[in-house]
């Protein structure tokens, strides 16, 4: 788990204690808006990348950029993945491709985030 993660659950934790406990409004609004931040980022669906990849585990194809977005499919542990571009999440800073899995036609393309993909061949470039 990283340690982003680790601060936001510790966080949302001390948050819920407070409230339990008769805490602020304050920890209520602070918690209300770090929970809004999240966003389901979308870019241009340019190909222009060479990269193709294998998937290092099972993981969920998704409709944007970021775990907060919606999942297409589940894609299994050694598929191909065909990146068309890159794209950093503004939320995370994770790196994210929109591509498709071998075998899928260009209307079944969507997003993997690079942790899950191993490298295979190619280069990538940044969508849009």
């Amino acid at each position: 788990m990283g340690m982003q993660r680790i601060k936001h659950k510790a966080g949302v934790v001390l948050a819920a204690t407070a409230l339990l406990a008769g805490g602020s409004s304050i920890a209520t609004a602070t918690t209300a808006q770090a929970a809004a931040t999240a966003t389901c980022w979308s870019t241009d669906k340019t190909n222009n990348s060479s990269l193709k990849t294998k998937m290092n585990g099972t993981y969920n194809l998704k409709d944007g950029v970021g775990s907060v977005c919606g999942n297409l499919r589940s894609v299994a542990e050694g598929k191909i993945f065909y990146v068309w571009c890159g794209a950093r999440n503004p939320d995370s800073g994770v790196l994210w491709f929109l591509g498709r899995v071998a075998g899928d036609t260009v209307d079944e393309i969507g997003y993997m985030s690079s942790d899950n993909l191993d490298y295979v061949s190619g280069t990538w470039s940044y969508c849009g």
